[in-house]
């Protein structure tokens, strides 16, 4: 079976560190994961911190980040001693080191300065992607630098690889995992259900298209054993452990 990568949603948060931070992230890796998915968003003098909201106003701030400098950004603690990390710490920390996910945010800038940096630390192709629920950034990327991989976010995988093709995305990140009874009328049951048909015919697709496929939200043993049965590019979840064991017991 081909090496299936582990990705850490927003890091890997079993010790309590915050999110989309550099321990995080560093603890992701500890736990067995391959690399790491972490979110950014373009600062008011054009450079890119990682934090997944586009305000503040989860520590208890009222400011946009767009709105303030990468000082301001980065000086801001997410608890004691752990502040939001530029771009440039977490590249200087694990580029090339460990398998990026990167999520650009709707911005309407940020895609030109990305390429710029990823090219700056030299990073292997092979070693990061750049995924997003919006068009233009993908769109964008490519134009500034085709080598780079992107990957299409959406919430079903049904109908989506047209579009994947269409941006020259090398990767379709679709959502795989229980939807919670609250966000629709039918049961959860019946909606994984759903789910999992047509993503499992959409991933038969992309193989044959060369498509790579990276589920998000893949916590639960159910859909960690069938993401691997299905021999997807990469697991993105928030249970790295259990991730890591299940992917060691099929690898057995």
């Amino acid at each position: 079976m081909n090496h299936i990568k582990i990705i850490a949603h927003r890091g890997y948060l079993v010790n309590g560190e915050p999110e989309n931070s550099i321990p995080a992230f560093q603890t992701a890796i500890h736990h067995g994961a391959d690399g790491f998915e972490f979110d950014v968003h373009l600062t008011s003098d054009n450079r890119l911190i990682c934090f997944h909201d586009d305000t503040l106003e989860k520590l208890g701030r009222p400011e946009s980040i767009e709105n303030l400098s990468l000082n301001e950004v980065t000086s801001i603690e997410l608890s004691e001693g752990i502040t939001i990390p530029s771009l440039e710490e977490v590249f200087e920390t694990f580029g090339n080191k460990a398998y990026l996910n990167l999520e650009m945010k709707n911005q309407k800038e940020g895609a030109k300065n990305l390429v710029e940096v990823i090219n700056q630390y030299d990073l292997k192709r092979e070693s990061i992607i750049i995924s997003s629920f919006h068009h233009s950034p993908l769109k964008k990327i490519k134009t500034f630098d085709p080598t780079i991989q992107t990957g299409l976010l959406c919430h079903s995988a049904k109908d989506k690889l047209k579009i994947a093709e269409k941006l020259n995305c090398n990767a379709l990140h679709p959502f795989y995992g229980s939807i919670p009874d609250e966000w629709i009328k039918v049961s959860s049951w019946l909606t994984s259900k759903i789910h999992k048909y047509y993503a499992h015919k959409s991933f038969k697709v992309a193989k044959k298209i060369g498509i790579l496929i990276n589920p998000y939200g893949v916590n639960e043993e159910s859909f960690i054993r069938s993401t691997i049965q299905m021999k997807v590019n990469a697991i993105i979840t928030d249970e790295v452990e259990r991730a890591f064991k299940l992917r060691n017991q099929f690898s057995k």
